[in-house]
């Protein structure tokens, strides 16, 4: 008799010409919805390959810029490199989201379709992601301001127009993604103003609950001679001052020969890690990489061998003493370019010249001892 009434009842659907592909309910359409911030490599720097450009169609993207390859503010595109927006050097940059959203896909239901947001400055503070920050009107670099004029001059408030218009269309937002830290986390203080951004987010995307974890990327590490290695630590500890927030470990995550971004190879590991953190924070029982290995369990570089470095504002010099004589000194700028190396002759304290650096509101050192051991200083002018 129920067989009778399902065939009546499919047949009635046909007459009323209801589009009733099976009398069998069907999963419903879910779409999860991630934001992800940052700086140059959240941006992306990987050069693409052929495997890059192969779209997924349940992995799309919100622009977030317009852009000369046809992207427009608030339209859907399929997620392809770049992500974020199309690279001054090379239009097609690899970053973290790719494999993220790829591998995602992989495991989550086909009734799930996963979309990013994606905003990134190079070599922003994370000052930039608060609400009515001041930074976004303040002095920086041209290149920083060509870059944040294509948010409309504030990627925060761009970033959360987007995902309210993503709630209203049916998105559900599901985590935040971060890759920042090598302009400025070298103290506790940035924890904390992860902390304010995040919860600034939950209130203005009306996000309740804490199924709404934070995923913190490592910059690139000592394994790779990370020429800002020395923010891991302070990465590390963001689940000590965040409870729903987890770092990705970049340890064995190819770094390009700057040594500050990662390679292709690099970000489409490191983009596959984010993802397995978050399906296992669903649920999912997927091993974590045998090397994924955060830097603080590996071994905090400040631990090769102490040095003291002093700026002296007088002399226009940055005076270092060390336990170990010292070999060479790369000067890396705010933006992670290497402005100069200074050799020495195995010396124990030397000095080191940065009066044609004027324009320079933060130095960082990458100290290298005769040993073969490096360590890194951070000096604010």
């Amino acid at each position: 008799m129920k067989h009778l009434k399902s065939l009546v009842t499919c047949a009635m659907a046909a007459l009323l010409g209801t589009a009733l592909v099976s009398c069998t309910s069907q999963p419903k359409a879910e779409r999860y919805l991630y934001l992800c911030i940052g700086q140059s490599n959240m941006v992306g720097k990987g050069i693409v390959a052929p495997e890059d450009t192969i779209p997924e169609p349940r992995f799309l993207s919100l622009s977030a810029t317009n852009a000369d390859d046809g992207r427009k503010v608030g339209e859907w595109r399929l997620a392809q490199s770049a992500n974020c927006r199309p690279g001054e050097h090379y239009p097609l940059q690899v970053s973290p989201t790719d494999y993220f959203g790829r591998t995602m896909v992989e495991y989550l239901p086909e009734n799930v379709t996963v979309g990013i947001i994606q905003v990134g400055v190079d070599g922003c503070p994370l000052r930039l992601f608060e609400r009515n920050n001041q930074f976004a009107d303040s002095i920086h670099p041209d290149w920083m301001e060509g870059q944040i004029a294509s948010y409309d001059h504030n990627p925060r408030e761009r970033l959360i127009a987007l995902a309210k218009q993503a709630i209203e269309e049916g998105w559900n937002v599901k985590g935040l993604l971060v890759h920042q830290g090598e302009t400025d986390a070298y103290s506790e203080y940035w924890p904390k103003e992860l902390g304010k951004i995040y919860n600034e987010i939950r209130e203005d995307l009306n996000i309740t609950g804490e199924d709404f974890p934070i995923l913190v990327g490592e910059a690139i590490g000592i394994d790779q001679n990370g020429v800002c290695a020395h923010a891991n630590p302070t990465l590390d500890s963001v689940h000590e001052f965040l409870p729903n927030a987890y770092t990705i470990s970049s340890y064995a995550c190819e770094a390009s020969e700057d040594n500050l971004h990662f390679s292709a190879a690099g970000y489409r590991k490191l983009g596959r890690r984010y993802a397995v953190k978050m399906l296992q924070l669903m649920g999912y029982d997927l091993p974590t990489d045998a090397d994924a290995k955060l830097q603080t369990e590996l071994g905090d570089p400040s631990d090769a061998f102490h040095v003291d470095a002093v700026l002296v504002p007088s002399d226009k010099k940055i005076k270092i003493a060390s336990l170990e004589p010292i070999s060479s000194v790369d000067l890396v700028s705010y933006s992670g370019a290497t402005l100069e190396t200074v050799t020495f002759d195995n010396q124990k304290v030397v000095e080191v010249d940065i009066a044609q650096y004027e324009n320079e509101d933060r130095i960082v050192l990458n100290i290298h001892s005769s040993n073969g051991s490096v360590v890194n200083r951070q000096i604010d002018k």
